[in-house]
């Protein structure tokens, strides 16, 4: 009858709710959501998404945000759990999935590209006479011109005054020539008198350096994102190379699988260079 359809479809619905329950604690609520697309699937560090340079140690994208050596976005996930399973691999596990290698060959290349910066920046120190010197302003390089020629006046006076036994005189010169080298060395280096400013490129991070930083500004230096950042790029790659007496580590074994390596940053780097 009419009457009885509805009830035989009321009874069909808990059973339905409980298969559908069944279901979700069997598989999970996200059944049905493409893999990529869920919420709360437990993530493999095989997974795409996953950061293969942080697992093996260092993310070089990380570590410059908001530097000029900032590397642009990196969508790649840092996940806890996975770099648990990933630790605790054994090393003939790990060379399987090559990615220690990917990040090897990842940190050399910018490396070699920084080390190149240094030596340019270098040369250009040389070229434009910024090691010992200080660009001064036409007007001072008159003065220190003129300061240079009556201290030369006067060490030749008061040599001849001791020549002649006057030494009261020629010890009043040499007072007279300390005071204007003073003048002169003040002029030549405002902020630190009698003392040769010298240029410098950081071998780190390729920073500008002169000795005559102040304490505060050596120890920003040290302490700054860019310096800290490749130092670290830089231990951690001295650290790969080292691996399998100095071999560094394989490359992952040629297979019928993917090539993307590290999260598919080996497929960004080809872009990069074409």
């Amino acid at each position: 009858s009419k009457e009885a359809e509805p009830r035989a479809r009321d009874s069909k619905m808990p059973r339905a709710a409980s298969f559908a329950s069944a279901l979700d604690e069997l598989m999970g609520k996200e059944r049905d959501v493409p893999v990529d697309k869920r919420v709360n699937r437990v993530m493999k560090f095989t997974d795409d998404e996953i950061d293969k340079y942080w697992l093996c140690g260092l993310s070089p994208y990380l570590l410059f945000k908001n530097t000029r050596s900032d590397m642009g976005q990196w969508d790649k996930i840092q996940d806890d759990k996975c770099k648990e399973t990933w630790d605790a691999l054994t090393q003939e596990e790990k060379d399987s999935h090559g990615y220690e290698y990917d990040l090897m060959r990842k940190l050399e290349g910018m490396v070699s590209d920084l080390d190149k910066t240094i030596n340019r920046n270098k040369e250009k120190l040389v070229q434009d006479n910024q090691y010992g010197k200080i660009q001064l302003s036409k007007e001072t390089l008159v003065q220190v011109d003129a300061l240079s020629a009556q201290i030369k006046e006067l060490q030749a006076r008061s040599q001849e005054a001791g020549e002649n036994g006057d030494v009261d005189a020629s010890m009043a010169m040499v007072k007279e020539c300390e005071a204007l080298t003073a003048k002169r060395e003040a002029l030549e280096n405002p902020q630190f008198p009698g003392k040769e400013k010298v240029m410098d490129v950081c071998e780190i991070c390729c920073n500008f350096m002169s000795n005559t930083d102040s304490d505060i500004r050596k120890s920003e230096h040290l302490a700054g994102k860019q310096h800290v950042g490749w130092e670290a790029i830089r231990t951690r790659l001295a650290e790969l190379k080292a691996m399998n007496d100095g071999a560094g580590p394989p490359p992952r074994p040629i297979t019928g699988g993917s090539t993307a390596g590290a999260g598919g940053d080996r497929q960004r780097d080809t872009k990069e260079r074409e």
